[in-house]
């Protein structure tokens, strides 16, 4: 069932090419701004540090302060990128999973647009609304067999491994609003979520081991090109090829990859959720505080 649902996620996300192919353009341009601020951040300590005993040391520490300067501002857009590419994302794949047609091109975008905005007018509430939603999943990932061992551990490795295996649930519960078309909608998935965790857990354990096996696969080719580069320098890149092949990877995680997995769990959680009822919300609600805690609307 769960290769099933990855193949069907590649599937639908083939027939949503107009926010697709946005998807990967902005990320491949972030992709860019990451490797560019590296370089010009080498560039601009080596300059000033020319004069210096030790340029080649300056100019390292240039690219690592140009990496955390575009890594804090990657970290600062998250919800305006969650809101203007996720959300559309998911939109277009709840609308697709129930076999509707979506338009073509400019149109198709505009749309989703339209259907986001409606039910989230505001990205950073948008982007909260996610955050909590992922610390609920985690919450109970620890509390529900069989992922419950990982109690065993220290609290701050639990709930790291927590997060891993909760997989993309925030993002899955985000769609069944958009499914649904009304904010209380997580409701019933997060309850759906949690009756089915077996389910859903299995999902989750085959779309993270596609992912990471994808993702060394693709580390690997990455250091191809970046080693052919280091060649032709006069001078060994050294630790940072590895870096510049890390970034690439990262392309091919937030482009394919991410929407693959993510896709494949809302392919799940969302006809499981069609079938929860008030007594399964009743019956969850004890056991699930954030279901009380959250607003509903």
């Amino acid at each position: 069932m769960n290769q099933l649902q990855l193949l069907a996620a590649t599937r639908i996300l083939e027939h949503t090419m107009p926010v697709t192919s946005r998807r990967i353009l902005i990320y491949g341009a972030i992709t860019l701004a990451l490797l560019f601020a590296v370089l010009a951040g080498a560039g601009t300590f080596f300059g000033l540090a020319s004069l210096s005993d030790n340029p080649g040391f300056w100019g390292q520490i240039g690219a690592i302060v140009g990496l955390i300067a575009a890594l804090y501002g990657l970290k600062a857009a998250r919800p305006l990128l969650f809101y203007h590419i996720e959300l559309m994302q998911w939109a277009a794949v709840t609308k697709r999973a129930e076999g509707e047609s979506l338009p073509a091109g400019k149109e198709q975008l505009e749309f989703l647009r339209t259907q986001v905005q409606a039910l989230f007018p505001d990205a950073k509430a948008a982007f909260s609304l996610r955050r909590r939603l992922q610390q609920a999943v985690c919450a109970f990932v620890l509390q529900l067999p069989p992922s419950s061992r990982l109690n065993v551990f220290p609290e701050a490795l639990g709930n790291a491994l927590a997060a891993i295996l909760a997989g993309f649930g925030a993002d899955a519960l985000i769609a069944a609003i958009l499914h649904q078309g009304k904010l209380s909608a997580w409701r019933r998935a997060l309850a759906a979520f949690c009756q089915h965790y077996p389910v859903v857990f299995r999902n989750i354990l085959l779309s993270k081991a596609f992912m990471y096996l994808m993702l060394l696969i693709a580390f690997w080719l990455m250091l191809k090109p970046v080693g052919w580069v280091d060649e032709a320098l006069p001078t060994d890149m050294g630790i940072w090829k590895y870096v510049f092949a890390a970034i690439l990877t990262y392309w091919i995680k937030t482009a394919f990859l991410n929407p693959i997995v993510t896709t494949a769990l809302i392919l799940t959680l969302i006809p499981l959720a069609k079938e929860a009822d008030e007594a399964v919300l009743e019956e969850w609600q004890p056991r699930i505080p954030v279901l009380s805690q959250l607003p509903a609307d």
